[in-house]
């Protein structure tokens, strides 16, 4: 119980610290309404570290909370159908995450070439998302790629393919609130991209914390230590 209040309060603080981080500013309005996702590290250790009915219980009390203390009804629809996805499919590739960073990367190259075909010829905001979205395919590519030889652990794929699916629960969410479908091919593909991107920052993150824990999400027996 200590320990869930102790998670439940980081992810909201994080929560909190992606919505003072101006991202969307920073990549010249490419993207608006994105964040960097840091709560999902928190996610990420539950997923590996504790069993699946607690995760599940984290994830609705942190979006029902940071909907009440911070967001709208709306905002807290639109992230728990991101929420749910995103955990489903965190849970489901948890033990192949190499699987989760090459679906990822096919993803992105994908949402890439949408977008090139709708403007052969990218430039300002476009321009952004195109160049986002190829830096986030060759780091998920060199991520499958990291995980398949051992070089690194299997978090950040996991965190990867966790981003893609909360983002794309929310524009699923949100076309058919909106009623508005053309989101799934104009909007979807940079918000793919941007969770590819930001998939691999929080993963990194995550692992790193869990190194500094001594902690191996690769073995669950140690999930009781």
């Amino acid at each position: 119980m200590a320990r869930f209040g102790l998670l439940t309060a980081l992810a909201l603080v994080l929560g909190l610290l992606d919505r003072a981080i101006p991202l969307t500013a920073l990549l010249g309005g490419a993207a608006p309404g994105i964040k960097l996702g840091l709560a999902n590290t928190v996610l990420l250790y539950a997923v590996y570290l504790m069993d699946w009915q607690s995760a599940v219980f984290l994830m609705f009390t942190k979006v029902l909370l940071s909907g009440f203390l911070f967001g709208s009804m709306t905002a807290i629809l639109y992230s728990l159908s991101g929420g749910i996805l995103s955990l489903g499919v965190m849970l489901a590739i948890r033990k192949r995450p190499a699987a989760g960073a090459l679906c990822a990367a096919v993803m992105a190259a994908v949402a890439e070439t949408m977008l090139l075909i709708q403007n052969p010829h990218p430039k300002g905001q476009r321009l952004w998302c195109v160049i986002l979205i190829g830096i986030a395919c060759i780091a998920c590519i060199a991520a499958f790629i990291a995980i398949g030889k051992g070089k690194i652990r299997g978090v950040p794929g996991t965190s990867i393919a966790g981003a893609i699916a909360h983002n794309i629960g929310q524009v699923l969410a949100a076309s058919a609130v909106l009623r508005t479908p053309q989101l799934l091919t104009t909007y979807l593909p940079v918000l793919i991209g941007v969770g590819a991107a930001v998939g691999t920052l929080t993963g990194v993150v995550a692992e790193r914390v869990f190194r500094a824990m001594h902690i191996n999400p690769d073995k669950p027996e140690e999930k009781r230590k």
